[in-house]
């Protein structure tokens, strides 16, 4: 509970943080020194999820604000605590207001994508951002030429085809 609260935290040297027009990582692959200024960030809550002494694992959840590094912070733990480590796994179960327990899977995705036709006089306004009438259910759709080349995707909602993205 020693790292809940606001702290500086220096960032690793292999992130993409730009010094002088140039991203950290860049330094360090080519062995170069530069000073990197640390930042505050703020830990709002830890919870320690299993300590394996055994084996050596502390595993802990971690609510933090964004700029957070978890990497640095696992090195600041192994320093507190005495000796060496290194983060082993990271899940981000939440990114803004994003969260992992809502995402899909590609195949989940796929399986939701129907697909769908559209006429030759239709595709010009397809392409331009027209909302198409259409009796098909509300939905994302794979959208083809009458040829049969695939011309992007769409959304079906209220009974207008509107172009998501264009290939």
């Amino acid at each position: 509970n020693s790292f809940v609260g606001k702290t500086l935290q220096k960032p690793p040297m292999y992130s993409a943080i730009k010094v002088n027009g140039k991203k950290l990582y860049e330094y360090a692959r080519k062995n170069e020194k530069v000073e990197v200024k640390s930042r505050q960030i703020e830990i709002y809550k830890m919870e320690l999820i299993k300590l394996d002494l055994k084996e050596n694992i502390i595993k802990f959840k971690v609510r933090c604000s964004k700029g957070t590094y978890i990497r640095s912070l696992c090195e600041d733990i192994s320093k507190k605590l005495g000796t060496v480590g290194y983060m082993k796994e990271l899940n981000r179960l939440q990114v803004g207001e994003f969260y992992i327990k809502d995402a899909v899977t590609i195949s989940e995705m796929k399986e939701k994508i129907e697909a769908g036709n559209l006429e030759q006089e239709q595709i010009e306004p397809y392409i331009n951002g027209v909302k198409i009438n259409t009796e098909k259910t509300n939905g994302v759709y794979r959208i083809y030429k009458p040829n049969g080349t695939f011309i992007g995707l769409g959304i079906i909602e209220n009974s207008k085809l509107k172009r998501d993205l264009v290939i």
